[in-house]
């Protein structure tokens, strides 16, 4: 059995079991960004099917990627056990909606190209969750390749004219609980589609290239902890409305 074949059998128990680990064997952390998506598809293999995909736009020029189980999408308004999930962040981010399939090909997707299979933005929580013990100092490649230690990705509704709006200057503001939160700053409109065409030309080749229905989450603008249960999670984006999670 392979390397991340057997990391990502011990993360995937705990998807589905909920029993933690407090430890992981140290001939099974991934070295290198290869082995960290070997571990991503290994999991995706054992867990279901993609629904999405994880990138932080204007990270780096091959900004680090994730697939995303469709199983994890929740719309607005929907609970979510944090607890058997343990969940410890709440983001709140754009995400955007693909119509159309982008299929891996011999000539990179243009520009223009990508943007048309764009149904449109919408606003997005992503909640992250841990599969270890809280003591334990998880090493950050395992982190990486546990699919971003995702949990959950609450979406919004669709807007489909969003070419207009301000990306870099967009107002945007969180109440987890009582706490409120708030910023007007993020990543720029440009630095964000030159990430989706990268995502389409090149990270998601490796599970068969972006697909209609899928929703691309492009980076954190607010990061907070994740509240308890029994509160709501309710975000606005400015042009692209709220996005609300209740916590069980």
């Amino acid at each position: 059995m392979s390397k991340a074949r057997q990391a990502a059998d011990l993360l995937a128990k705990v998807r589905r079991t909920g029993v933690v680990l407090d430890s992981f064997p140290d001939d099974l952390v991934p070295v290198d960004r290869d082995e960290i998506y070997a571990l991503q598809d290994a999991l995706i293999a054992a867990l279901g099917a993609v629904g999405g995909w994880k990138i932080a736009a204007a990270s780096e020029s091959a900004p680090l990627c994730s697939p995303l189980l469709a199983s994890s999408y929740l719309p607005s308004g929907a609970s979510l056990d944090i607890t058997t999930n343990r969940a410890t962040i709440v983001e709140v981010e754009v995400g955007f909606r693909f119509k159309a399939d982008l299929p891996p090909r011999g000539t990179p997707y243009g520009r223009d190209e990508v943007l048309e299979a764009i149904e449109g933005a919408l606003p997005a929580l992503e909640i992250v969750g841990t599969r270890f013990a809280a003591d334990f100092a998880v090493p950050r490649t395992v982190a990486l390749g546990d699919l971003q230690v995702n949990a959950a990705v609450v979406t919004g509704t669709v807007v489909s004219d969003w070419q207009g709006l301000d990306l870099a200057n967009l107002a945007v503001s969180a109440d987890v609980g009582a706490d409120h939160y708030a910023v007007d700053a993020g990543t720029t409109k440009e630095a964000i589609i030159d990430a989706l065409v990268w995502l389409a030309n090149n990270g998601a080749v490796r599970q068969g290239g972006l697909k209609a229905g899928q929703v691309v989450i492009t980076g954190a603008r607010i990061n907070k902890p994740i509240g308890r249960p029994g509160e709501m999670v309710e975000a606005s984006l400015d042009g692209l409305g709220q996005v609300r999670l209740m916590l069980t």
